[in-house]
């Protein structure tokens, strides 16, 4: 006798991952590292290159990013190429840590 077995990966390995903490991000502390990993170093989101016109040193421009959509949009490959382009892809507990963080109002702190 045999059987198939239907069960949502998603469902089965979704609390596997406790180290994954996206609720109450601080933009110092959780988003800026991921930032300044991924994307705002030599040739790419830094203040001299400031790939596609966009310097992710500074708040003011990844608030702006934040608030028109495209800094997740981004990450996520929405609409466009997704970043980091030509590296790896952000996690997805780094993509939940920014997208909680824009949904919390993107707050410098």
């Amino acid at each position: 006798m045999a059987s198939c077995y239907f069960d949502n990966k998603e469902e089965l390995y979704q609390n596997l991952d406790s180290s994954c903490e996206s609720v109450d991000q601080s933009y110092s502390q959780d988003i800026l590292p991921i930032l300044n990993t991924n994307c705002s170093y030599s040739a790419c989101h830094d203040a001299s290159t400031k790939a596609g016109g966009l310097d992710l040193n500074l708040y003011s421009e990844v608030f702006r990013s934040a608030q028109a959509g495209s800094l997740v949009n981004r990450i996520k490959g929405i609409g466009a190429s997704q970043m980091p382009l030509g590296a790896e892809p952000l996690s997805d507990c780094q993509i939940q840590k920014i997208e909680n963080w824009v949904l919390e109002g993107a707050l410098e702190n």
